[in-house]
């Protein structure tokens, strides 16, 4: 049964983990797209329109294939996790309504945006299809999302009689879209979420400014960095302080958790920040430590005043596994140097200096890969430090697991499909860009024959 469960888990992550890059993708590029054909007709600038056409190629691709991936996503959800969905559908079953008619939003409106381009001749009414489609993708993850913030601070129905005698009564749907991390767990995930998907696009723009060989194609991919770093900036930056927000609200929502992913053996009011290091034998060892960081951090309105949980306040079984300190670290470090090179990025524009020098164009391929790293470190830091809990403090993963053996050929052929619509994703989205040339959708852009 153990095995069956651990199998679960790992097909949960995996498949969560893959789905995750498709859909940065699309929210990155409905919100570029956007911004660049609104650019393009205020500026009547053909390459920002170019740009925008263009990279809707790409934003039908990654929205057809996340379509086919969320659908498998959700029977994994009913065929791993049955006794979750039970509570699920009759506790908090909005958020999933709710992201039904942000997709139909964002598929209609996808649809006669990209179709009917040339349709409107009031270019403005054609950029609210644009508007409507980011929308779309951004309110669906917001509803996702409550789903996992519910299943870390549940809310909407009698708990303590749930634990008691495992009946489900006082059901507030309202009540659970509303669980007390919904709204700093929702600003994180979005900003962070466009925040990946912005700088892989940047990384595709780099890459291809490196290859281009004309003028007029240089002209191109620079506009589209330039908006790339602009709208970094301001996306990791907001990542970064509503990140801020949500760690703390951990010290009172998930303590436990807040503890592991420190690393902080003992509660304390004065917390050094602990970078790097793992437990041995009851020692944290290979660390960097900063006195009283933590604290600071923590507790910001009381200049570090506040009591910080430690792990040795609750019973070892329930400890998350602490590698989880690890991806907390990799997270953090990874988005401060992309923030960093963001503001010098954004810092050059102001100063009326290219972006396009060796460490621009290098630094945003490295900062497009490496945000992929950062962004699935996140996810596996706030799913694996409620372990060993599927809804934190009220139902258990392995209570919650299908443990019947005929799950595991489902689950391989899942990863099998994984394996291979992720790469052939990002490698169709490439071939159908390169199908058309940018300067004959420049020329378009133009009014050119």
């Amino acid at each position: 049964m153990t095995f069956i469960v651990n199998f679960d888990r790992f097909l949960m992550g995996f498949t969560l983990a893959s789905h995750i890059l498709i859909v940065t993708m699309s929210i990155g590029l409905s919100i570029i797209v956007s911004l660049a054909e609104y650019i393009g007709i205020r500026r009547k600038d053909p390459y920002y329109e170019a740009l925008a056409r263009r990279l809707t190629i790409a934003l039908v691709v990654f929205f057809a294939i996340g379509t086919a991936s969320g659908t498998v996503l959700a029977v994994e959800l009913f065929a791993l996790w049955p006794s979750f969905m039970v509570v699920v559908g009759k506790v908090d079953i909005l958020p999933f309504y709710y992201e039904v008619f942000a997709f139909l939003l964002e598929s209609i409106c996808l649809v006669l945006y990209f179709y009917y381009w040339d349709f409107y001749k009031n270019r403005y009414k054609h950029w609210v299809l644009s508007l409507m489609v980011a929308v779309g993708t951004v309110m669906s993850a917001l509803f996702i999302t409550m789903i996992n913030a519910w299943m870390n601070t549940p809310a909407g129905f009698n708990i303590p009689y749930y634990l008691k005698t495992g009946i489900l009564t006082d059901i507030n749907p309202l009540a659970a879209i509303a669980a007390p991390s919904v709204l700093y767990e929702d600003l994180h995930v979005v900003t962070a979420t466009v925040t990946a998907g912005v700088f892989l696009i940047g990384a595709y723009l780099a890459y291809s400014f490196l290859k281009a060989k004309s003028e007029d194609l240089k002209i191109f991919y620079r506009k589209g960095l330039k908006l790339v770093a602009s709208v970094g900036l301001i996306s990791i930056a907001l990542a970064g302080i509503s990140g801020s927000l949500a760690a703390s609200q951990l010290i009172v929502l998930q303590p436990l958790k807040y503890a592991a992913i420190e690393l902080d053996l003992h509660s304390t009011t004065s917390g050094a920040e602990t970078l790097g290091g793992i437990l041995v034998s009851g020692r944290i060892l290979y660390a960097i430590t900063i006195p009283k960081l933590q604290s600071l951090l923590a507790f910001p309105q009381t200049l570090g005043k506040g009591t910080l949980p430690g792990l040795d306040q609750y019973p070892q079984s329930l400890w998350p596994p602490l590698f989880i300190h690890l991806t907390f670290d990799t997270m953090v470090g990874g988005g401060f140097l992309v923030g960093l090179f963001a503001l010098y990025l954004v810092w050059r524009l102001l100063r009326k200096r290219s972006i396009t020098t060796k460490i621009g164009l290098y630094g945003m391929i490295v900062s497009g890969l490496l945000l992929i790293l950062v962004y699935d470190s996140g996810w596996v830091t706030d799913e694996v430090g409620r372990q060993p809990w599927i809804i934190y403090n009220v139902m258990t993963v392995q209570s919650a697991a299908n443990t019947s053996s005929s799950i595991i050929p489902l689950g391989i052929a899942i990863m099998i499909f994984y394996f291979i619509v992720v790469p052939f994703s990002f490698y169709f989205a490439s071939r159908v860009l390169r199908h058309e040339s940018v300067q004959s959708e420049i020329e378009r852009a133009r009014g050119l024959k």
